[in-house]
């Protein structure tokens, strides 16, 4: 004898037929995702291992700046440029060291400018004299704790006719590159730059 089927089951009722399809995707996306979830559990262990093992990056904060930062930079010529910056409450100011007095001095500019964004600070100076005005950027980023890289783009324009370009200003421009280290103090790199090492 053959076992009947439930009459619900068995009738031409278009909603229970709708009821036992609806009732299957409802089990198939319940096994879904518990697998979905079980996978992002695992992606969000590993990007979590990965963050926490990862020891190559350094995060600057506006305090990261704060100090003297001082290198040599070079460019493409080989040609040799100091550069002596200090960070004050997120405010760069060049400075220079005067070799008749052993001494490092701020220089006086007409324009100074500071930004910081995360690992990047940029200072930009400009100064103008009689027929002459020049601007540098200093594009520094946070390489490591103590330790800047910088970039430098000198432009300077004078009123008088360029040789190259007849009926236009001379112009000309220069890049430098390479790293900044940070001091405590003026008086910890004098003492540094003084010394006979």
């Amino acid at each position: 004898m053959k076992t009947s089927l439930p009459i619900y089951l068995n009738s031409g009722n278009r909603f229970h037929s709708i009821f036992l399809k609806t009732k299957k995707i409802g089990l198939y996306f319940n096994t879904m995702n518990k697998k979905a979830s079980f996978f992002k559990s695992m992606l969000v262990l590993i990007c979590t291992l990965l963050f926490l093992t990862a020891n190559g990056q350094h995060v600057a904060t506006p305090n990261s700046y704060e100090g003297i930062w001082a290198g040599v930079l070079k460019n493409s010529k080989d040609s040799k440029l100091a550069v002596i910056v200090r960070v004050s409450n997120g405010t760069a100011t060049r400075y220079n060291y005067n070799v008749d007095n052993n001494k490092i001095e701020k220089y006086d500019f007409l324009k100074e400018m500071t930004m910081i964004a995360g690992n990047n600070l940029s200072y930009t100076w400009m100064n103008k004299g009689g027929v002459w005005s020049e601007t540098q950027t200093h594009m520094m980023s946070y390489a490591a704790p103590d330790m800047l890289k910088c970039r430098l783009i000198r432009q300077v324009t004078n009123t008088e006719e360029s040789k190259d370009d007849p009926g236009m200003n001379d112009e000309w421009s220069t890049y430098f590159q390479g790293f900044l280290d940070r001091f405590e103090s003026i008086q910890e790199l004098e003492k540094f730059m003084n010394s006979d090492d």
